[in-house]
Order: C-alpha cells, then sequence, then structure tokens
C-alpha cells in the first residue's frame, strides 16, 4: 500500500513518513515510533526486505508492526541469504518500491551499509532529494565496535566507512545517532559533524514499573529461588558478542566466594557455543538457560542486577528495560551505554573483557541493589518514549516545514 505523499505547505497532522529498515526483522525503534505516529493520526509506512524463508516469528517488533493495521507496510520482495542471515532485495521490484517510500514527505532510513541502504540513500542522490532523508546509524563498527572474529572484519569496514560510507554519509540531508558517547567514534569515521544530531531510542516506563507481584513470584517458584537469595540476570541473545562466557564466568566466581542467589541467563543461542557445557557441574542448579522468554519485564523486576558484557551495542534496550524496571547494571564501556549508566553512580562501566571489573561491579550493587536500582530508575526516565519521539517528531517538522511546531 503507498503512503500518501503531502508537500511543506501541508499541515502537521498530514505529515507523512516513510522508515526503512534494511534487514528482514524490523528494529525496535522504527517498529515503536511507526505505530506511535500512526495512532497520533500521521501516515506512516515501513519499509523493509521480505522473503518468508526468513524467520521472523520470534521477533517481536514484526509482529506489532504487521498487528497494526494504521501502519503501511512497504515491502519488497526479498532472496534470503542463510549464511549471511540477509534478505537481498530483487532488483526487478526496486525502482518500483523506492519510488512507494519516497512519496512521503520524510523518508527516515537505518544504517548506511547494507546493500538496501546504500540503494535508499543513491535513489535519495539521484532524484535530487535529498533534503528528506534522515539516516541514523546506531554504531561504527571498526570504530565504536571492534569485532575480534573474523579477523579481517575491523578493516574490512574501516576501508568501507573511510571510502563508500564516506561519500554516503554526506547524501542525506540530515543524519542522527543515539548517544553523545558516539560523537567521538563518528568524527574518526568521517562523519560530517554538522549534519549529525543526538537523538536516542526510547523506552516504555510503564511496561517495567507495573509488573504484578505474581508474575514475579511465578518465576521466584519456577527457578527455586529462596527469600534469601538475590538474582543475577543476563536477557539477549546467546552469542560470543554479548560476552556469554564473561557472564558465566563472573557467576561461578560470586558463588564460590559464597554467595546466595542464582545466575539465570535468558535468551536463544545464535551460533555453535555450547554455553551449558562451559558451566561447571557443581553450579548447574545454580547457573540457569532457560532459553528465549517473552516475560521480559517480570524478569527485568525479578533480578537484583543485571550483567551485560558485551562486545559491542548502540544504545542498548536491555540495559535500558532494567532500568525501568529499577534494576541497576553493569556493563561494558562502549558503544551509547555511557548514555544509559553514569558509573559507579547508577551502575557500573568495565572495560571489555575485564573480568575482576565486572565482578567488582555485580559485587557492588548486590550490596545495595536498592539505592542503585532507584538511581538507575531516575535516569533512564529521560528516554521514555514521548519525549524521545517529540524529538524526532520535532527534527521532522523542521525538515519539512522550517521550524519545530508545524508552522
Amino acid at each position: 500500500m503507498e503512503v500518501e505523499s503531502y508537500g511543506a505547505g501541508g499541515t502537521d497532522n498530514k505529515l507523512s513518513i516513510s522508515f526503512v529498515c534494511p534487514t528482514n526483522c524490523v528494529r525496535r525503534p522504527i517498529s515503536e515510533m511507526s505505530r506511535m505516529l500512526a495512532a497520533q493520526g500521521y501516515n506512516v509506512g515501513v519499509g523493509y526486505p521480505e522473503s518468508l524463508a526468513c524467520p521472523t516469528q520470534e521477533w517481536a517488533p514484526n509482529a506489532k508492526l504487521e498487528a497494526d493495521s494504521k501502519v503501511k507496510k512497504l515491502k519488497i520482495p526479498a532472496y534470503y541469504l542463510s549464511s549471511l542471515r540477509y534478505n537481498f532485495p530483487k532488483l526487478l521490484s526496486l525502482f518500483s518500491w523506492l519510488k512507494k517510500v519516497f512519496k512521503a514527505d520524510i523518508v527516515h532510513l537505518w544504517e548506511y551499509w547494507y546493500p538496501l541502504s546504500v540503494a535508499v540513500i543513491f535513489y535519495a542522490l539521484f532524484t535530487g532529494q535529498r533534503k528528506k532523508l534522515i539516516m541514523t546509524t546506531d554504531g561504527l563498527v571498526g570504530y565504536s565496535y571492534k569485532p575480534k572474529d573474523p579477523w579481517w572484519l575491523v578493516p574490512a569496514f574501516k576501508i568501507y566507512t573511510r571510502t563508500l560510507g564516506w561519500f554516503l554519509f554526506r547524501i542525506p540531508g540530515t543524519l542522527t545517532t543515539y548517544g553523545k558517547a558516539m560523537l567521538v567514534f563518528s568524527r574518526l569515521a568521517g562523519v560530517p559533524m554538522q549534519k549529525l544530531n543526538v537523538i536516542g531510542t526510547g523506552i516504555h516506563l510503564d511496561n517495567f514499573q507495573n509488573v504484578s507481584s505474581s508474575d514475579v513470584e511465578v518465576l521466584r517458584q519456577e527457578f527455586g529461588i529462596l527469600p534469601d537469595e538475590q538474582v543475577l540476570l543476563y536477557l539477549g541473545m546467546l552469542s560470543e558478542r554479548k560476552g556469554i562466557a564473561t557472564v558465566i564466568e563472573v557467576g561461578e566466581k560470586l558463588l564460590e566466594s559464597g554467595w546466595k542467589g542464582k545466575v539465570i541467563i535468558v535468551g536463544d543461542a545464535h551460533g555453535d557455543e555450547d554455553y551449558l557445557a562451559m558451566v561447571d557441574s557443581k553450579y548447574k542448579d545454580r547457573i540457569l538457560f532457560p532459553g528465549g522468554r517473552t516475560d521480559v519485564s517480570a524478569f527485568m523486576k525479578l533480578a537484583d542486577c543485571f550483567l551485560l558484557a558485551s562486545e559491542g551495542e548502540g544504545l542498548p534496550g536491555v540495559v535500558m528495560e532494567a532500568m525501568a524496571a529499577s534494576t541497576a547494571c553493569v556493563a561494558t564501556n562502549e558503544g551509547c551505554t555511557p548514555d544509559l549508566i553514569d558509573n559507579r553512580v547508577n551502575g557500573f562501566l568495565v572495560k571489555q573483557g575485564h573480568i575482576q571489573g565486572y565482578l567488582d561491579g555485580v559485587r557492588k550493587i548486590l550490596d545495595n541493589s536498592e539505592g542503585f536500582g532507584k538511581k538507575a530508575r531516575s535516569k533512564i526516565e529521560y528516554f521514555s518514549w514521548p519525549i524521545v519521539l517529540q524529538k524526532y517528531l520535532d527534527l521532522y517538522k523542521k525538515i519539512v516545514f522550517g521550524n519545530g511546531d508545524g508552522k
């Protein structure tokens, strides 16, 4: 279905926005923002590649988007490349799809390195529609995030970013990134700073505060958590990049020291790692792997401390969710995580891979989980969706109408 077109002479409530996700799994901010704006009466479409061979059944943002009849779905047929976990758009459909997307007043694109992203950016250039194009990036591989494996990924991304990426950054009229912590990396990567705006993503605070105590008690019963025991939690993808081995090691060291509690590692495995086999046999009943779960808010409320030992993040949603549930976090000092965690105030930031640093931070929070948790909850209020959405909306109106109020 096509997005209706309204020009700069239109009115505020007839502003039209096309969001573009370059992957089959729609990014959480796109799903949330599109649905909230549609509910306010804006004309909103979401474009993304679709292949039925790509599994998205477990991806909540896709399910929420599909269920919302007010948001137009601008899907482009794609081939699913399972080895790359990417849907490559079918070229015969690309031009007509781009025309639909660019009928909107604003085209808001995520990331610069996917094939579909490159197509959108060049279409804006060749059709003279650069002003209406916004591009958001939540991280710069090789700069803000340096994966260790495969070895060639960092130099390859650096070459790409400083060649084609350098050119692509200069085409959209506006660029955004999720946090102030990303500014230093943006300069290093050659991003034109005069175009760059810092606007984060948001969180529905009530979803993590208004959690039924009975739901939390169900989890305590399920995992046999005694009244005097604490919970160290990880929730997310189970992969090497997320530092699951580090979470296990920190948990074992806590238990060796006599800590009374359980480590719960929630999520589905992505890769060949057998994390359960990494756990010492004497801790099999204390370090638990319940698999993927949908009762995220109850887990966040259950936890006394959240640990994210990841190698790379943008603005980590799981940290935001934990903080919204008044659960303080220990996390790797990278990406935009410092925009969320004020070190030693509402949580702890640790150098990637520094086991003792993670362990010390976790211990400090467990010793005063309520105090750190209250400060975490206070900080995350600045990231509530109504506040964040208004910042994006002000940006859209400024581009279309020339000011921030749509007049």
